[in-house]
């Protein structure tokens, strides 16, 4: 029971009408309306005796109907009102059951109008932006080609000259050349993790969704990334323990892709101890907790968490706010020369999106950091 309807109870008749701060109506179970205040026939325009001639389908959308199925809820919902007025009126509804004599509903009426029309304007900017993001997104990635074969070419020709297939090189050309072979390849890869980056923005993405063996996966990931460990004496350890299932449903490509940046990212900031990859199935509580709606359909251990630890410095709490946008702190990035790794950090992320997961950060300076994620691994039956 809402305030109004107690007011009535209390009063037994329609005086509260008159003081109630909104627009009120009272209606008859079959919608015949039977009482009004003031401040409805105000925000309408209209005289009683109009009003008492209408439906409240000519009122606003949705009419009785509507009013009846709010009566349900402590919802309201906001409609336009159909009456040929001046402006267009967007009203809040309100409704609720009041049984004195006999079954009646109370009906609250609110204008919103200068905060609906605020709303639409935000949504249709908001809008705007997405698809000037999205065409600019478009057209990068349309152009990837043009942006990449000059400097495939600087890259090929410079290491081509550098292995002598344009004859000898003094050491002081030798210099140049390598500094050039360098520069060459970290532009690539930063091009490519910008068109990577817009692709995902831009709903590009080559998603494929299938059965596939997550042990022979990490297997392979483990083999290639344990040189690169051993070069700097650092221990790497992979523990499936915990693992319930080989095959799982998702994306492929994308984990790897994931697994490839978090794991190499960990080995190049640890300069001592252990690199670890841990995977187990978190349980109901712990999913809900994390924000998923765990579907009743869904079997059991159908949740893989994946946590890639490392030793390495941490990462400073300032830095941590949006540590996965690219565009945020876009100076900071520049400054440290890191905007390919914030780029390769904004991909996995929306790549752990495309694969219906949330990921996140911990980190303890000088402790060093975790990245973890959690994705469903089967493929929801109905």
């Amino acid at each position: 029971m809402n305030i109004l309807s107690w007011l009535f109870k209390k009063k037994k008749n329609n005086d509260v009408l008159a003081y109630y701060p909104d627009a009120v109506l009272v209606v008859s179970m079959s919608g015949e309306i039977l009482s009004v205040n003031e401040r409805l026939l105000n925000l309408f325009n209209i005289t009683e005796d109009r009003l008492f001639d209408m439906e409240l389908l000519d009122l606003f959308d949705g009419g009785f109907n509507l009013v009846s199925n709010l009566t349900k809820t402590d919802d309201s919902a906001v409609v336009r009102s159909k009456l040929d007025l001046a402006e267009d009126l967007f009203l809040e509804i309100k409704a609720s059951d009041f049984d004195d004599v006999e079954d009646k509903i109370i009906v609250t009426i609110r204008d919103v109008t200068n905060s609906q029309k605020m709303l639409n304007k935000l949504l249709f900017e908001h809008e705007y932006l997405n698809k000037l993001t999205k065409n600019k997104n478009t057209f990068l990635t349309k152009i990837s080609g043009e942006l990449t074969s000059p400097i495939h070419s600087i890259n090929g020709f410079s290491q081509a000259i550098l292995e002598g297939l344009g004859g000898d090189v003094n050491d002081k050309q030798e210099k140049y050349l390598k500094i050039i072979n360098k520069n060459s390849t970290q532009l690539l890869e930063l091009i490519n993790s910008l068109v990577e980056y817009s692709k995902l923005e831009s709903g590009f993405w080559d998603y494929e969704f299938k059965n596939f063996d997550f042990v022979n996966l990490m297997t392979n990931l483990f083999n290639t990334y344990k040189p690169k460990a051993e070069e700097k004496k650092l221990i790497l350890n992979f523990d499936l323990n915990s693992l319930g299932k080989r095959s799982i449903y998702s994306d492929e490509n994308a984990l790897k892709r994931i697994l490839e940046t978090l794991v190499q990212n960990a080995i190049n900031i640890t300069e001592s101890g252990a690199v670890q990859v841990v995977v187990n199935h978190p349980d109901t509580e712990y999913l809900e907790i994390a924000g998923f709606n765990v579907s009743p359909n869904m079997p059991d251990k159908s949740y893989l968490m994946i946590k890639i630890i490392d030793n390495g410095p941490g990462i400073p709490e300032n830095e941590l706010n949006n540590i996965f946008d690219p565009y945020a702190n876009i100076e900071k990035y520049i400054a440290k020369k890191a905007v390919a790794k914030s780029l390769e950090l904004g991909i996995i992320y929306n790549l752990v999106r495309i694969l219906k997961g949330k990921m996140w950060v911990e980190t303890e300076s000088m402790k060093g950091s975790t990245f973890a994620f959690i994705i469903p691994i089967e493929r929801v039956t109905i």
